[in-house]
């Protein structure tokens, strides 16, 4: 008898069964690999876009921070070797406009940033003028360099004209989707900047103009000295104030007779600064509030930053006394007075007198040939200070510096309109107040990846440069 054995094998059923679950894993597979791989292309297009803008902040942030002109350690070529200072040389190319109020190193329009800076050798010697250029153009951004003045670089910023440095640009970044530079706002603006010589409507030299009044002697303690201007003028304002000589010489604490300094009865020359103005009267009480205009008086705000500047000439003369001030002897100082009080400006902490601001002494030129120049003082104050003057103090203890005579020239105090700033939108300076800009901000958004940019990543920077340099007085 015959026995077949029992057949193996798959049903219709299981085989249908075992195809779809099949179907389900590959699917799933399928999905799973193509998810990775879209995350590693986005994680891809996202770092690549992340390094891209970080790469243009960095190179922005170097290429800003030449705005505007440093000193130079020479004046001629860098060969000549003669020193000297050739700021003033390229002061008229590295500034916009500076004959019609636009003397900064910037300018922002609708295509682009652009700013000039000075080129120095390895040496710190003046080489060139150059402007740069950054603009975006279909989603490129560029940046273009071209010379203005002495020597042109021939490896990228030749002599040529706008049109010609931006078709020869550099490639900086492609997929920019947004490229701004916004100018910081200066809590300083330039109709504001200047405390003193306080400016009087119709008068354009009123703020040039100052006047040095020797205050009065009614508490024993002050000795007048005799002031006059450039042309000779007793007690008349002018662009400098010269004090004492023989006309009438600083009061002197040494006694000749016993040559000693004197024990008791010595006296301080102090004198208030006003503006343009020629009226009789104590020093402090021309600083007051005069005919409706500030005469003197200065307010001071806490944290801003301030700074106060003249210019000492050297004596005429190798005989002027002046040159035997003894440094560590004689005193001279400048700083503020309280015009109800006659006193520094002081507040009461518990039972102590703290002063708010201290003097800043200062040398007069030691010789014919040095120490001439521009004295600057710049400072903080800790909390606001309201009815202030500008007063000098001279006080001569050795015996014969006090016959001398000392000239102040171009009294200066203005608030610096880059200690603070803030940005806004759509802030755009005119040109008296483009040179107090002391700051800018870069926004920039670059793709990567997708179609036309579209469902690609993007990244988004936003740096702060610091630009100190823009503007004349640095």
């Amino acid at each position: 008898m015959i026995r077949f054995g029992r057949k193996c094998g798959f049903t219709l059923v299981e085989l249908l069964v075992y195809m779809a679950l099949l179907s389900i894993i590959v699917l799933v597979a399928g999905r799973a690999f193509s998810d990775s791989t879209k995350f590693r292309v986005r994680t891809q297009n996202m770092l690549r876009a992340t390094q891209e803008a970080e790469n243009v902040a960095m190179l922005f942030k170097s290429d800003v921070s030449q705005m505007g002109a440093k000193r130079s350690v020479n004046s001629g070529t860098p060969a000549s070797g003669t020193a000297g200072d050739n700021f003033s040389n390229v002061y008229g190319d590295v500034f916009i406009d500076p004959d019609n109020s636009d003397s900064s190193s910037f300018q922002l329009d609708s295509s682009g940033f652009s700013f000039r800076y000075v080129r120095y050798d390895a040496q710190g010697h003046y080489v060139g003028v150059d402007e740069a250029h950054w603009f975006v153009v279909d989603e490129v951004l560029k940046r273009a360099c071209r010379n203005i003045s002495g020597a042109a670089d021939s490896s990228s910023c030749k002599r040529q004209s706008v049109d010609e440095a931006k078709e020869n640009a550099v490639d900086i970044a492609t997929g920019v989707k947004f490229f701004q530079v916004l100018p910081a706002r200066p809590n300083t603006l330039g109709g504001d900047e200047q405390l003193f010589p306080p400016a009087i409507s119709g008068d354009s030299s009123s703020v040039d103009y100052f006047r040095l009044v020797p205050r009065n002697d009614d508490i024993g303690k002050f000795a007048t000295v005799h002031v006059e201007n450039a042309l000779g003028e007793a007690n008349f304002a002018g662009t400098g104030q010269k004090l004492g000589g023989s006309a009438g010489p600083f009061f002197s604490n040494y006694d000749n007779e016993n040559q000693q300094i004197l024990g008791a009865g010595r006296k301080v020359s102090e004198l208030i600064a006003i503006g343009k103005d020629n009226s009789a009267g104590g020093g402090l009480a021309l600083c007051k509030l005069r005919g409706g205009k500030h005469n003197g008086r200065i307010l001071l705000e806490k944290d801003a930053e301030y700074e106060l500047t003249f210019y000492v000439p050297r004596p005429s003369s190798n005989a002027d006394k002046s040159l035997l001030f003894v440094p560590g002897k004689d005193h001279m100082s400048v700083g503020f007075r309280n015009f109800f009080t006659g006193e520094p400006p002081m507040k009461t902490v518990g039972e102590s007198q703290i002063r708010l601001i201290d003097d800043f002494m200062f040398f007069p030129p030691l010789s014919t040939r040095t120490g001439e120049g521009r004295r600057v003082m710049r400072f903080t104050v800790p909390e606001d200070i309201d009815s202030l003057c500008i007063a000098f103090t001279f006080a001569f203890y050795s015996p014969l510096a006090s016959k001398g005579s000392i000239t102040i020239e171009n009294l200066k105090l203005r608030k610096l309109a880059y200690a603070n700033y803030e940005f806004a939108e759509g802030y755009n300076p005119n040109p008296v107040d483009k040179q107090n800009v002391r700051a800018m901000r870069l926004s920039l958004h670059v793709a990567r990846g997708g179609k036309g940019g579209l469902h690609g990543e993007t990244d988004s920077i936003v740096v702060v440069v610091p630009t100190p340099s823009n503007g004349p007085r640095d």
